[in-house]
């Protein structure tokens, strides 16, 4: 009986996307956006005068990208500052260098999160990650609830020279490498 109860467990989690925690997905994107205005040379990443914001997301979880797209625009009403905004919904397998993102932000994955760091790497954009672990695959930012919440930088991902922060930016991350031990952040 143990063994069909802990397969029907597995089973289910084959069948339906990634779970993700309502409360985490709605305070990146909040802080996020605030984020990519920090960039000096974001003037260069527009896309037809508006930051387009990328969501990339594995088919099975196509609504809970729709859900953030529907969160950011009550919440941000076409503006991110002064900037206009635009949310691209990208499924995964889909995402190439033509895809147009000022900003990519990246629901989990099994396999797509190392080529999405390569190309926002090659279009020298920032990268955001729902998932911390995602982070040793070359993404840039992630938001972790702790205590307080948390904005982790990738310190390796930041060589990138095509993105460079206001200063006051890095006086508030908790900067995390290679060493660092992802599981128990």
């Amino acid at each position: 009986m143990k063994k069909i109860i802990l397969l029907f467990f597995i089973f289910i989690n084959f069948v339906y996307a990634f779970s993700y925690n309502d409360i985490l997905l709605k305070s990146q994107a909040s802080i996020f956006p605030k984020i990519i205005l920090l960039d000096k040379k974001l003037n260069n990443k527009l896309i037809d005068g508006k930051i387009v914001y990328t969501i990339v997301y594995e088919k099975d979880d196509y609504d809970t990208a729709l859900e953030i797209s529907k969160f950011m625009d009550a919440y941000y009403k076409g503006y991110f500052n002064e900037y206009i905004y635009k949310i691209n919904l990208v499924e995964f397998s889909n995402l190439s260098n033509e895809t147009e993102a000022s900003a990519i932000y990246v629901l989990n994955s099994d396999k797509y999160i190392k080529k999405t760091a390569e190309v926002a790497k090659r279009k020298g954009i920032v990268t955001f990650a729902y998932d911390i672990n995602n982070l040793k695959n070359g993404l840039l930012f992630s938001l972790m609830l702790e205590k307080s919440s948390v904005l982790y930088l990738n310190k390796e991902s930041l060589n990138n020279q095509a993105i460079n922060f206001v200063d006051s930016l890095y006086l508030i991350v908790k900067f995390i490498d290679e060493r660092s031990n992802y599981k128990q952040l």
